[in-house]
């Protein structure tokens, strides 16, 4: 990777951090564990302009950095890598098929970033009860997933030409 590009790759990772924790700072009471995706959202913009393996390791890097700044490596950490995971194997899987839309990659995305929370937790706390929670997550992933698609593909349409490299 270029030197421009690696700083243009970092840039993306440090907003991806700050966005997940101010979300975090900002969760919906009402709706535990549901959140707009705005750091997931910056990853679609790198799958976009890296490729599929600086996606892979965008993901791993936001969830490891968040952790060393704001959460620790507790229970938090954990299931953060889990949804992080579930998500990006949904996505790689994904993108085999040309065709998929970022409005595709972006729900299915959200909805089994969920799902692989709920399975974190529900191997954490030993309890198959928390999968009950699987279709709350689904129908929030749905929603925000379409927000995080629209916003993706905007911001995609609006970068110079020079940022993308692949």
């Amino acid at each position: 990777m270029k030197t421009k590009d690696l700083v243009k790759y970092s840039i993306f990772l440090a907003s991806a951090v700050v966005a997940g924790y101010i979300e975090h700072l900002v969760a919906l009471p009402f709706l535990a564990g549901a959140k707009l995706g705005l750091a997931n959202a910056i990853g679609l913009i790198i799958l976009y302009l890296y490729g599929r393996s600086r996606y892979v390791i965008f993901g791993l890097l936001r969830v490891l950095l968040s952790a060393l700044l704001f959460t620790g490596f507790g229970s938090a950490f954990f299931i953060s890598l889990g949804g992080n995971i579930m998500a990006s194997i949904i996505t790689l899987c994904l993108t085999l098929n040309k065709k998929i839309s970022i409005y595709g990659l972006s729900i299915n995305g959200a909805i089994f970033h969920g799902i692989g929370q709920v399975v974190v937790v529900s191997i954490l706390y030993q309890t198959i009860a928390m999968i009950n929670y699987s279709i709350i997550l689904t129908i929030s992933g749905i929603i925000s997933g379409f927000l995080m698609a629209l916003l993706t593909k905007g911001v995609i349409q609006k970068l110079p030409k020079s940022y993308i490299s692949n």
